[in-house]
């Protein structure tokens, strides 16, 4: 338990508080018995609304539906970054992939720098 966590020294109720507070929780003049019939009929009266509410039946799909979304981004996120990896994969294989042409030096010595400036321009 932690440091400032409410601790009572025991569970049983306070007759004394009970006692105070009983005369503010009952209606004027009514009997104590018809109160809290009525009270606990308005309160089922409210849960039984509650259960024919077409809402009520989405309340216990929150969960799954939260657990499913997650999943659904997870694999979507995991698709898109496959898909990222795939296409520089490709992009890398397209350029390693290309001919570049080479110039070919040649064997016999070359008579100028206008012969080697126009062999490197040819290519």
């Amino acid at each position: 338990m932690s440091d400032n966590e409410l601790q009572f020294p025991d569970d049983r109720p306070d007759r004394e508080i009970g006692d105070a507070l009983r005369p503010l929780l009952l209606p004027d003049g009514g009997e104590a018995a018809e109160y809290w019939n009525g009270l606990e009929q308005r309160i089922m009266r409210g849960i039984a609304e509650e259960r024919s509410s077409p809402w009520s039946v989405l309340a216990s799909w929150t969960r799954p539906a939260a657990i499913a979304a997650a999943l659904l981004l997870a694999a979507a996120s995991l698709a898109l970054t496959q898909m990222r990896h795939e296409e520089a994969a490709v992009a890398y294989g397209a350029i390693a992939e290309e001919q570049f042409t080479v110039p070919e030096a040649s064997a016999t010595p070359t008579a100028g720098a206008d012969v080697t400036v126009r062999m490197l321009l040819e290519h």
